[in-house]
This record gives C-alpha cells, structure tokens and sequence, in this order.
C-alpha cells in the first residue's frame, strides 16, 4: 500500500513540475501593475519550438496585438506581419513562418488551459490570463505547448567582453551554466573550430578551468570552485546559438561547429545557458589586482564609494541574474533606484577588470 501511495505522490510531483507558471517567465515587457503572459510555439520540430514572456501594463484598452507589437520591440530578433489585426507572420531567430499555413490564437487561465479566441487584434488584454499562438491549422487540436522562459538577445553581447582568449579574425562566446551560476569565456580563432576544440583552447590558456570528455559528452567540468559532474540524471547539456536568446540543444559535441559569432553553450541543469559574468575578469583575476580595489560601504543603503589609486574607466553593476542595471565613471555612485539585494560591481580599467559583490539594504 505504501508503495502505490508513494507512486502516485511522485507522479504528482512530476505533473507539478511540468507546469509552467508566472515565476518561470524571465523576460518581462512593459510597465504596469496588470500582468499577462505570452506563449508562441513555432511547431517547427526545432528544441526550443516554444518561448514564454510577460507583460505588464495599466490600461483596459488593450488586445493580444498590442502585448505581441511590445514584444517585438524589446526584442530585435523578432519580427511579425499582422495586417488588420490577424497574425500573418512571425520570425524569431533560427524560427521563420510563411503564409503556406496559418496562426492559432488562444488564451486561457494558465499555460495548460487555454482555448481559441478572435485573433490577436481582437482579443482584449485581462489582468492574470495567458495568451498564445501556435503555428500550423493541421495541428490546431492542441494548444501551444510547454514553453521554455524566452531570453533577450540583448542581455549579454561579445561587447562586454574585457579579455579574449587565443589569436584569429573570429570571435565566439563559450558560456558555462552551473545551475546558480553562469560565467562565459571569448574565444578568437581562425577558420572554423569545434565544440571540443574550443574548450581545449579555454583549458590551454585558463589553468582554473578544467573538463572531460566521455563518448563526446562533457562528464566533468570545473571553475575554480565552481564544479559540474555527470551522475545519474545530473548531467551537462550543449547548445549552439547566435546569442542568449537562440539556443538549441545540440546531443554531442560533434554537432557543434563554431564561426564567426556563433555561441557555445553548456548547461548543467534544466535550464539553458544563462546570462553570464565573465570569467576571465571574475575567476581568472589575481588576489593581488583585486586589493588594488576596495567599495565601501558594504552592506549599503543609498551609495558606495569605490577606493582605487587606478583611473576608472567604467563601473558596471549586474543584478544576481547578470542583467545590467546601471553604468557610471564615477567612484561614488548613488544606489537608490536599486532594490534591495545582492548586486555584482563590475571594475574596468585601462589595464585591470575586477568583479566585486555588495548588498544593497
């Protein structure tokens, strides 16, 4: 009797999981304090096939379009065709429609419960309901399914990127997930250069940083203190993309073939890579360069004082999740637009870029 009772209470656990809800959404449009929740599943058999955002805003007057056309604006890798108010065409990344089939439009009162509406210029916008599209008339039987939180494209560019690693006209981020963590390495290289190639080449030049292979599978990989080994469903996933928001997964390392600007992704854990701090300046940094460097006050409440006899060129800080909140020259800098919570202060100078982690009260 035990045994079944326990059966059915995992099988539960497991249907609990499955759900996706409000706390999943990672990229969030718009002001207000209404909230809708977007799904677009691109039924294209590519994984990913299906992304979730959400949306906030004030006013009664608004439809499904007008979350859609806010999307689309936050987001540059999307774009759309919706002539008088009915969805036509959607392209996001690597995921391109045509006007051979159609869009489903739906919305509903959870990402698992929806059902047809009047498309999307003729839908009003409701405090707490979902709404979704999914593509194809011939699979219109079922609603959008399971989505994975959409990630900006913007959130982290090769541009933030302070120390490259190796010789070449071609650049890539490799950018390693640990499940809490996230860090990311720049590669430059010449030609094209492998999955296992550009790991090897961080390893060459990164004497924190170590991985093995197993049947072309990462088994192993360590940052400094920062450790990821394969055991029982605990494993390391790969993916290939353009930037945080295009991530596919990808089975081994032998699908992966990096160009210029192509992305490297590994993931240990359920989530796809992302947005990382940069770990040649944060875990490859000498103790040493980081005494030259101090912040007071830390904890802080309205402002910290940066202590260096180095001229600064910028001060970046980084929410917990790697999301730039704010940017100065200067070495007092005013934290009360910040709530409160742990932040990371990025240093960068001519010859030195420190990372240092303070709490704002």
């Amino acid at each position: 009797m035990k045994k079944i009772y326990l059966f059915f209470l995992l099988l539960f656990m497991q249907f609990l999981s499955a759900q996706f809800t409000e706390n999943d959404i990672k990229f969030w449009v718009g002001n207000g304090s209404k909230k809708a929740y977007f799904i677009a599943d691109f039924n294209d058999g590519s994984t990913p096939a299906s992304y979730a955002w959400g949306y906030r805003f004030d006013s009664d007057l608004l439809t499904m379009e007008d979350l859609l056309n806010a999307i689309i604006a936050a987001e540059p890798k999307m774009e759309a065709d919706i002539p008088s108010g009915f969805l036509s065409t959607l392209n996001y990344n690597h995921h391109t429609t045509n006007t051979d089939d159609y869009w489903i439009t739906w919305s509903g009162d959870s990402a698992e419960s929806m059902s047809y509406n009047n498309g999307v210029g003729y839908t009003d916008l409701v405090d707490g309901k979902w709404y979704g599209i999914k593509y194809g008339i011939d699979d219109s039987d079922a609603s959008p399914s399971t989505p994975v939180p959409a990630y900006s494209s913007g959130w982290y560019t090769p541009s933030q990127i302070t120390n490259w690693i190796g010789t070449g006209n071609n650049k890539s981020l490799v950018v390693i997930d640990f499940g809490a963590n996230s860090f990311v390495f720049g590669i430059q290289y010449y030609g094209s250069i492998t999955g296992d190639q550009a790991l090897q080449l961080i390893q060459a030049q990164a004497s924190y940083f170590t991985f093995s292979l197993v049947n072309d599978q990462v088994s192993a990989l360590a940052l400094n203190t920062f450790t990821g080994n394969a055991s029982g469903p605990d494993s390391w996933k790969l993916y290939k993309g353009k930037d945080l928001s295009s991530w596919q997964k990808k089975e081994n390392l032998s699908e992966i073939q990096l160009n210029n600007n192509d992305w490297l992704g590994l993931s240990f854990g359920q989530r796809r890579p992302f947005t990382p701090i940069e770990a040649e300046s944060t875990l490859g940094v000498s103790s040493v360069t980081k005494k030259k460097f101090s912040i007071f006050p830390n904890p802080a409440n309205d402002f910290i004082q940066i202590d260096t006899a180095e001229k600064l060129k910028e001060v970046n800080i980084y929410s917990v999740t790697g999301q730039k909140v704010m940017t100065s020259q200067t070495t007092k800098i005013n934290l009360q637009s910040l709530q409160s919570g742990t932040y990371f202060v990025e240093l960068k100078t001519v010859d030195n870029s420190t990372i240092h982690k303070i709490i704002k009260q």
